[in-house]
């Protein structure tokens, strides 16, 4: 299936600024992408190194309000006391003291003696300095300091502080992105506890990992990249610490970019492709007028013109293409006044001296009207001319249609030769269609007046070859059969042929001719041979 040249262009040129928006997309895209991810590992690797050091500095925390508790001078006396009154006395220094939300008092074997959060005097691990616990209440950074009166050691105390959504929600507010916080389950979070995919910590460290590279996850739709770090020491539990930065969020200010980018490439699309339809139209309609203009050149047409105004080389082409055409309409129109032997020999012999002649054997046909001169006393010139043109077009047609070549015209005179292997039976056949035709013509226009003509037929060797001075030459054909030929159509009656006996003895088993009395011809000694027809 043939591809218009307008449909090439306008795909190829909008094709080619399609690629480059889209690769313009994807580069942004591309760039965007890469340092959003490389601002997140940024971000989550800080954020790694600050709830470690908020681990650390929470323990810390919990030390100085350990340490300030077990050097007030009650606590000893205190002691001395029951569980109650222990309790109340720590219950209120826990409301002075609001950073420990856990206190537990120990005698020096490490039992308990009080403890804030419950009434039972529940253990605590008896190696535990620091860390990490699990009570009732839930769990808690706890530092343990030693209780000490005059250089004597009379006890430990525990503070602590609870690992919860407060906890999460501080480390969240510190710049670390979302925080989860699980052990057995979720001790906190600043997202909806609802809303996670995981709640033990087992789930999370198969999912992320702990202190390993960041890994993308999804919660609640939402795409994250993730990393956990372990809190805690190794003589408590160790609760795991996610954090996790969305990448959706991070990358929605590009999108606004890249839609924006999106539409302008749209807009760039659509004023590319009408562009390149304009300029399409602009190019492939000279082009189009070449084509057809080519088209009419092989019908035949010369008198085509293409009307380009265009000042570029589509300009040039349709100049130069005009030039061409005016060219081949005058080689055309020459070619009405030379005979197509002449045409041929021009072909065939470029490379031959032109004046070379050559015997060939062929068919000679001659054909005169009869009284022609006095049909035309009357009439206008044009009127004559007319005639004449249709007399000799009708001459000319049949004898195109048996293979012959009008060699001249001289008046109302016609001479034509044929050429080939059925060169005489194709001048007969041409000569008796003319009669017919004429014999039509004449029923068709009775005003006109009677035409008749009279044909002569001879087959023989004449000498073909360029006749004439060095500047105006004729391609034509002389020798005494020719002379024979023009002196059987003067004797040929209105409506006869008279072939030659060379020509008839070739056919004469498939034409009916008379044999007539041989003709005294001017220029031959002995009587001539003479067949008839009509």
């Amino acid at each position: 299936m043939k591809t218009p040249l307008r449909r090439k262009i306008l795909l190829y040129s909008s094709s080619l600024l399609i690629v480059l928006i889209v690769t313009m997309l994807v580069y942004v895209n591309y760039q965007a992408e890469r340092f959003v991810d490389q601002r997140i590992a940024s971000d989550i690797e800080q954020g790694r190194a600050r709830i470690k050091q908020a681990d650390e500095d929470r323990i810390g925390t919990l030390k100085l309000t350990a340490g300030l508790v077990a050097s007030l001078p009650g606590l000893k006396a205190s002691l001395s006391t029951d569980t109650g009154t222990v309790r109340d006395f720590l219950s209120y220094y826990q409301q002075q003291y609001t950073v420990a939300q856990l206190l537990i008092v120990l005698d020096t074997a490490g039992r308990v003696v009080a403890r804030t959060d419950t009434p039972e005097l529940t253990p605590v691990p008896a190696d535990l300095d620091v860390g990490i616990i699990k009570t009732s209440s839930g769990a808690y950074h706890v530092a343990k300091m030693p209780a000490e009166a005059g250089g004597t050691l009379f006890g430990y105390v525990i503070a602590g502080a609870l690992v919860d959504d407060n906890f999460a929600r501080a480390l969240h507010e510190r710049g670390n992105g979302e925080i989860v916080i699980v052990g057995e389950t979720v001790l906190g979070s600043n997202l909806s506890r609802a809303n996670l995919p995981w709640q033990t910590r087992a789930d999370w460290e198969a999912a992320v990992g702990a202190d390993v590279a960041p890994r993308t996850i999804s919660v609640d739709n939402e795409s994250y990249e993730a990393v956990a770090t372990l809190l805690g020491k190794e003589s408590g539990i160790r609760p795991l610490a996610v954090i996790m930065q969305s990448h959706d969020r991070a990358m929605a200010p590009y999108r606004g970019i890249q839609v924006g980018l999106l539409i302008l490439g749209l807009i760039a699309a659509i004023v590319g492709v009408a562009t390149s339809a304009v300029l399409a139209r602009n190019v492939t309609s000279p082009v189009a007028k070449l084509v057809e203009g080519t088209q009419q050149v092989a019908a035949g047409n010369f008198d085509y013109r293409l009307d380009v105004h265009s000042t570029d080389e589509i300009g040039d082409l349709a100049s130069s293409f005009n030039t061409m055409m005016r060219g081949l309409r005058e080689r055309a129109d020459m070619q009405k006044f030379v005979s197509l032997s002449t045409v041929e020999m021009i072909q065939s012999r470029t490379n031959k001296k032109v004046s070379a002649g050559e015997k060939v054997v062929l068919t000679i046909f001659f054909s005169d009207m009869r009284g022609f001169t006095a049909m035309t006393e009357h009439r206008t010139p044009e009127e004559t001319v007319k005639l004449l043109n249709t007399c000799l077009s009708l001459q000319a047609e049949k004898v195109k249609k048996f293979h012959g070549d009008i060699d001249k015209y001289v008046g109302d005179e016609v001479v034509a030769i044929f050429q080939g292997e059925d060169m005489e039976l194709n001048a007969i056949r041409c000569a008796v269609e003319i009669h017919s035709a004429v014999e039509q013509f004449n029923a068709s226009s009775p005003d006109v007046g009677l035409i008749h003509l009279g044909i002569g037929i001879v087959t023989g060797e004449v000498i073909l070859g360029s006749i004439g001075s060095e500047d105006r030459l004729d391609y034509t054909i002389i020798g005494s059969n020719v002379n024979l030929c023009s002196r059987l159509c003067s004797k040929a009656g209105p409506g006869e042929t008279l072939l030659a006996a060379s020509t008839y003895k070739r056919v004469k088993s498939l034409v009916a001719a008379q044999k007539i009395e041989p003709l005294q011809v001017k220029g031959f000694t002995d009587p001539i041979p003479v067949y008839r027809m009509g």
